[in-house]
C-alpha cells in the first residue's frame, strides 16, 4: 500500500505501523495519568483552602449517588470501627523524598453492611521493598473525621491484580477490593484529618510545585507521542523514483 505525497511516496509497512501504534498509545496513556494527578492535587488544594464543619454522613447515604457528589471534597465524619484484616499498603508514597506506603484500612459503619476506606497517612517502608511496616490497628468503635473524595478514575496500573488479598498494593483499584472484601462500598476515599487519632504522617495540603511537576510530566509524555507518530512515518517514506 502506497500513499502519494509529491515527490515521495509512504509504503505503509505493517510493523512499522504496529510499533507506531503501541508507542504512541502508551505514551498518551502516561500523559493522561500525570495530567490526572495534577488535576487531583489542584482540587485537594482548593478544597484544603475551605474551612467548614464536618458533615455527618449515614450508611444509606453511601448508596445516594447525588449525596456522594455533594460530598466531594467536603469534611466527612463516620463513626464506625476499623477491619484491620483488610488494610493494605498503597504503593510508591513519597514524603519529603522518602519512599514508603500509604496505609488504607476500611471502617466499618455501625449497620454493619457499609464500609468506608480511609487513608491513614504515610508510613515509611524499608530497604527491603518485600517488608512491610508493622502498624497497629484499634478496633473499638470510634468516630472518624476527614476529607472525602470520590475517585472517579482508576490508577494506572502495569501489574495483574492476584486472585488472593495482596497486602501492598500499587493502585486503589475498588473493583480489585470488592472482589475480597464482603461489604457495601462506593468508589471514595476518606482522607483522614491530621488531628485525628489512629494515623500516620498526614500532609494533605499539596507542596509547592507538584502540580506544575505533573504537568511537565504530562507535556513529555504528549510529545513522546507526537515524536513516535513522525519518526513511524519518517520510516516509511521514500522518494519516488
Amino acid at each position: 500500500m502506497q500513499i502519494p505525497l509529491g515527490n515521495y511516496v509512504v509504503r505503509v509497512r505493517w510493523m512499522v505501523v504496529c510499533v507506531m501504534v503501541l508507542a504512541i498509545w502508551s505514551c498518551v496513556r502516561l500523559g493522561l495519568w500525570q495530567w490526572h494527578k495534577a488535576e487531583q492535587k489542584q482540587e485537594i488544594t482548593h478544597a484544603l483552602t475551605r474551612h467548614a464543619g464536618a458533615i455527618a454522613v449515614q450508611a444509606q447515604d453511601l448508596r445516594d449517588v447525588a449525596k456522594l457528589e455533594a460530598l466531594h471534597l467536603q469534611t466527612a465524619e463516620f463513626k464506625g470501627h476499623y477491619l484491620p484484616q483488610f488494610s493494605f499498603f498503597l504503593d510508591n508514597q513519597v514524603e519529603q523524598g522518602q519512599a514508603g506506603f500509604h496505609v488504607i484500612t476500611p471502617l466499618l459503619l455501625n449497620d454493619k453492611q457499609h464500609v468506608v476506606w480511609v487513608d491513614r497517612g504515610w508510613i515509611a517502608g524499608y530497604d527491603d521493598h518485600q517488608k512491610v511496616p508493622s502498624i497497629s490497628t484499634t478496633q473499638s468503635e470510634q468516630t472518624v473525621k476527614g476529607l472525602f473524595w470520590q475517585q472517579t478514575k482508576k490508577g494506572f496500573r502495569l501489574d495483574k491484580p492476584g486472585k488472593a488479598w495482596q497486602a501492598v498494593q500499587p493502585v486503589i483499584d475498588f473493583a480489585y477490593l470488592r472482589e475480597h472484601v464482603p461489604y457495601h462500598f462506593p468508589d471514595v476515599i476518606l482522607k483522614l484529618d491530621p488531628a485525628m487519632p489512629e494515623g500516620y504522617q498526614r500532609h494533605w495540603d499539596v507542596p509547592s510545585g507538584q502540580v506544575e511537576k505533573h504537568l511537565g510530566y504530562a507535556y513529555q509524555w504528549f510529545g513522546f507521542a507526537v515524536a513516535s507518530l513522525l519518526i513511524g512515518v519518517y520510516q516509511m517514506i521514500e522518494k519516488r523514483a
